[in-house]
């Protein structure tokens, strides 16, 4: 029965926003909003590269193990579809563990996928054979989901059905139409194919399912002893055991088929296949078989393995667990494995160029000059990203470059702001930016007018001939230590400096202000406070005495206020007055 829950999804919370799943997804099946990518399930074609790219780990697989529980604890014997695969992700185990470890999970039985394989081989050569033209292979769901989706060579696929459900009805034959199989391998893509399968493929897991379901079960594969009777349900598989390698399926088909060679041609990984299948015409009369994989190298290296070893130790197994050349294909079982394979095209909107050109100029982009094509924001080029925007799938935010712009504009606009003088200094103490504030501070006759006319914010300037203040920068930038509020004589002049780390040890930012004139306004008016205090003290005392009141009350209180004030300016810098003269 279908599932409606996709096979592959997004966890948003786990989401880095980095777009590597955007700029790996080779149908650009992806939504990315608010920052998080969300797969779009009626694109996708779970090729699962994306799975396999995402450094957050946020692209999630959807786990059928619950089905497929449900099924063992039916009343009908449930049997295995084992990828040819097995061998190079399971390199430890032999064929008869695999089995043991599969049954004490509860299958009946289990078979080799390669037998299915083997069948599609040999069928697809007669096909050839009786109907010339361009034909592309339906091993791999991914590859034939991309063919009728995005392409217009649909219609070429091969109408047979895959391996994995050539194998299903192979077992069926055998074992009856009342078994449920369920098929084990590295794809995801075959989650899709079970989903439509209806009752001919029950479910697919993955190897890391399988893996899990064993953690979860207890079961060591490598402590079982393998029942000498029990064993693969296919004795002779040796054409279809190449399928996991990109070029087995023409290996299998090779000696069968009419056509030679160089009309035979293999291609692994969807980028691959796209530039190849670039400018093909079915209608130039050329007969030709087109093997497709979509993961590069093949099976070996699906979404779903491990990703230990590399592809030659991989293919080096599948090849040493072959028991024969596969030259020796063996003729169709005459089972019925016709599909109908029917081309449904998704829909490319199409935008035009106005349309365009508003979504380019949102980000910043009103001329070629400005298109740069980075590929930062996970698509070729910038109008492929603006085509996006208008779909919905992308956002500004995305653009690199506009966000670097944006951040920068914002930071000038603070900095040029700010009343007090702020400069931005990097490791080697030049300047990269600073506000006029900071260039009147420095020069405030004017004598760098020029400069900043030339090269605003003084970028480029040594910071210590600018001004003697330049050693709170450095021990900034060697310590990542921040500096508040230092003090800082330089000739007549006092600067308060406040340094903070923006990159440690790269770029500092200080804030600086010149305190010494309003020191001096202080001092003006203690001076004049103190003339006044002594006036209005030699008018009470004349007053006491005609009066012939003590005036000693009013002269203490009065000296208070003296001495207050004095203490107020002693505490200012750079102050130097004695007591004598307050």
């Amino acid at each position: 029965m279908s599932d409606p829950t996709p096979p592959v999804a997004t966890a948003a919370a786990a989401c880095q926003d980095c777009y590597k799943c955007v700029r790996e997804c080779p149908v650009k099946a992806i939504r990315v909003e608010d920052g998080a990518a969300a797969i779009l399930a009626e694109q996708c074609i779970a090729c699962g590269h994306c799975v396999r790219v995402c450094p957050a780990g946020a692209k999630r697989i959807r786990d059928d193990r619950g089905r497929v529980a449900a099924l063992l604890g039916a009343s009908e014997p449930v049997y295995v579809s084992l990828a040819p695969s097995w061998v190079s992700e399971f390199p430890t185990l032999t064929p008869g563990q695999m089995v043991a470890a599969l049954q004490a999970l509860g299958f009946a039985g289990v078979g080799a996928t390669a037998a299915g394989a083997q069948e599609v081989s040999a069928h697809c050569a007669e096909l050839l054979e009786r109907e010339p033209g361009t034909w592309l292979s339906s091993a791999c769901p991914a590859a034939v989901a991309w063919a009728t989706r995005y392409t217009g060579l649909g219609a070429r696929v091969t109408p047979l059905l895959s391996p994995a459900l050539a194998h299903a009805r192979l077992l069926r034959e055998r074992f009856g139409d009342t078994i449920a199989v369920v098929f084990i391998g590295p794809c995801i893509a075959k989650k899709l194919e079970a989903d439509a399968a209806g009752d001919e493929l029950a479910a697919a897991l993955t190897f890391a399912d399988l893996r899990a379901w064993w953690e979860e079960a207890g079961v060591d594969p490598t402590a079982l002893e393998p029942d000498p009777e029990a064993g693969f349900c296919d004795p002779d598989i040796a054409a279809g055991a190449l399928y996991p390698l990109e070029g087995g399926m023409l290996a299998g088909i090779r000696d069968r088929c009419a056509v030679t060679d160089p009309q035979l041609a293999g291609f692994s990984g969807m980028r691959a296949i796209e530039r190849a299948l670039a400018d093909l015409s079915p209608e130039d009369g050329v007969s030709r078989f087109l093997e497709l994989l979509a993961c590069e190298g093949g099976c070996v290296n699906g979404p779903c393995t491990s990703g230990t070893g590399g592809t030659v130790t991989r293919r080096g197994a599948v090849l040493a667990a072959v028991p024969e050349s596969p030259s020796t294909a063996l003729a169709p079982r005459r089972i019925d494995i016709a599909a109908r394979i029917d081309p449904h095209p998704t829909h490319q909107p199409r935008h035009d160029a106005a349309a365009l050109r508003r979504a380019l100029a949102a980000v910043g982009k009103r001329g070629p000059e400005d298109e740069l094509n980075c590929g930062g924001c996970g698509y070729e080029t910038c109008r492929a990203f603006a085509a996006a925007c208008l779909e919905g799938k992308a956002e500004a935010a995305m653009c690199v470059t506009y966000m670097r712009r944006l951040a920068q504009n914002k930071a000038t606009t603070l900095l040029h702001a700010m009343p007090s003088a702020a400069v931005l200094v990097d490791s080697e103490l030049y300047v990269v930016e600073s506000n006029r504030a900071f260039l009147r501070l420095v020069a405030p006759d004017g004598s760098l007018d020029d400069r900043w006319e030339a090269r605003p914010g003084l970028a480029g300037a040594s910071l210590p001939k600018l001004t003697d203040c330049w050693k709170p920068f450095r021990h900034v930038l060697d310590t990542a230590t921040d500096l508040v509020d230092r003090d800082l004589r330089q000739g007549e002049r006092i600067w308060r400096v406040s340094v903070f780390t923006v990159e440690p040890h790269r770029l500092v930012a200080g804030i600086l202000s010149d305190i010494t004139a309003p020191a001096l306004r202080r001092q003006e008016i203690l001076d004049r406070a103190g003339a006044v205090i002594e006036r209005q003290l030699d008018a009470v005392q004349q007053v006491a005495c005609i009066l012939g009141e003590n005036a000693a009350e009013s002269e203490i209180l009065l000296g208070s206020i003296t001495e207050a004030l004095g203490g107020a300016e002693q505490r200012l810098p750079g102050s130097t007055r004695t007591e004598r003269e307050r």
